[in-house]
């Protein structure tokens, strides 16, 4: 019962790196899926000014 009581603030130490880990971890994944959404939106613009200049013409 003792030794499970020393453990205790090691566990909690633990829990509040992998809280720290987590956090970072979304806004990595978070910048990551914006920039490519933001490739996949100017590819999209360019095809669209492309087709918009086969128009014009």
């Amino acid at each position: 019962m003792v030794k499970i009581i020393a453990i205790l603030p090691l566990l909690k130490f633990f829990l509040y790196v992998a809280v720290i880990v987590f956090i970072i971890w979304f806004v990595v994944w978070i910048f990551q899926s914006q920039k490519e959404r933001n490739i996949l939106l100017k590819e999209i613009l360019n095809k669209l000014e492309y087709l918009e200049n086969i128009k014009k013409d």
